[in-house]
């Protein structure tokens, strides 16, 4: 069956890999991470998200940088925005390396018309509000590159909102944060991407900033890659009043397959993964309909498995089958409802 993945960090991993010299993972074609196109293909993905993902406070060293330019210092720490820039520079390349079976996109209809080319498609999106550096000018540059999601913010405050916060003694536990959500210039940036048509993405947005972006937007956003908090009760998941305001405003939410945020103590195996993220994806249903959920793997932001990598979609739409979806509901999760949601914001 055909999948939409709302979220990977595969662009992310093949630049790290460049700059370490791990040449065994610098191809979208062929590579040791969980995404590469031949285990897209395996997969029957329709379309990858690839998020550029950027880590706050984490400047690289880039004297082995492929994509510094010759007036660039040969060693120096990389800047936000600068860093989003090797990114994109990193995706155009892997893109246009392998152009006989993948293609940019930026719309539904393109989607549909690589898949009638019997290519894959990839959208670009953005993991961290903060690469722009509280500049409209730099959100623009990135819309115009292609770029038609963003997360607000990952897990640092930034110019734009204030995230859940990491645990100090569960990282993954997160505190959630009800008292601090869009700053003044993240309630210009929702208000931007909206003119632009560009998804509003609130995945790593603090509780109180769910609730400032369901106020400020009035149709569809999503949250990319959040599970459900009433199954697993992390506070990077949704809880049911979030799912419902989700539903309400026609968006959409990803399943994310990390195991700290399907299970406690979930196991290591591929079928183990997929039984809890049927789970949530029946409360998600109960919660806010059918209409409201989608994939969204984390693919290659994640660990702790045996043998975890795109190929396992297969198997993940047999287990929601088992588990009591009907056919048409699993479409609906792999690519109906996320197909739905494009057409009606990205242009």
């Amino acid at each position: 069956m055909k999948y939409i993945d709302m979220h990977c960090d595969t662009i992310s991993d093949i630049w790290y890999a460049t700059l370490s010299g791990d040449r065994g993972n610098q191809s979208l074609r062929r590579n040791h991470l969980m995404i590469d196109l031949e285990k897209l293909t395996k997969g029957d993905c329709l379309c990858q998200n690839f998020g550029l993902f950027v880590k706050l406070h984490h400047f690289l060293e880039y004297d082995k940088d492929p994509y510094r330019s010759d007036s660039e210092k040969v060693t120096g720490d990389l800047a936000p925005y600068e860093t989003v820039q090797r990114l994109i520079g990193v995706f155009r390349e892997q893109i246009a390396a392998n152009a006989d079976r993948i293609r940019q996109v930026t719309n539904g209809v393109q989607i549909r018309e690589n898949e009638k080319a019997g290519r894959i498609s990839a959208l670009m999106t953005i993991e961290e509000g903060g690469c722009c550096e509280g500049s409209l000018d730099h959100l623009q540059a990135l819309y115009d590159a292609g770029a038609r999601m963003m997360t607000l913010t990952w897990n640092y405050e930034n110019e734009l909102a204030y995230p859940n916060y990491p645990d100090e003694k569960h990282y993954f536990a997160f505190e959630p944060v009800n008292d601090h959500g869009l700053k003044p210039r993240g309630q210009e940036f929702v208000r931007r991407m909206g003119e632009l048509g560009m998804l509003v993405d609130v995945s790593h947005l603090s509780d109180a900033g769910f609730m400032d972006v369901a106020a400020a937007v009035k149709g569809p956003f999503v949250a990319s890659h959040s599970n459900a908090r009433a199954v697993c009760g992390v506070s990077r998941n949704l809880t049911d009043e979030m799912i419902r305001m989700l539903a309400e405003h026609g968006g959409v939410m990803g399943l994310n397959f990390c195991k700290d945020f399907l299970a406690e103590n979930l196991g290591r195996m591929r079928h183990e993964m997929c039984e809890a993220a049927a789970r949530h994806a029946k409360h998600i249903i109960e919660v806010g309909g059918e209409d409201c959920i989608g994939i969204g793997s984390d693919f290659d932001g994640i660990g702790g498995y045996d043998d975890m990598d795109a190929t396992v979609l297969p198997e993940l739409a047999e287990t929601l089958e088992q588990a009591g979806l009907s056919n048409r509901q699993v479409e609906k999760i792999f690519y109906g409802n996320v197909l739905r949601v494009y057409d009606e914001v990205l242009r």
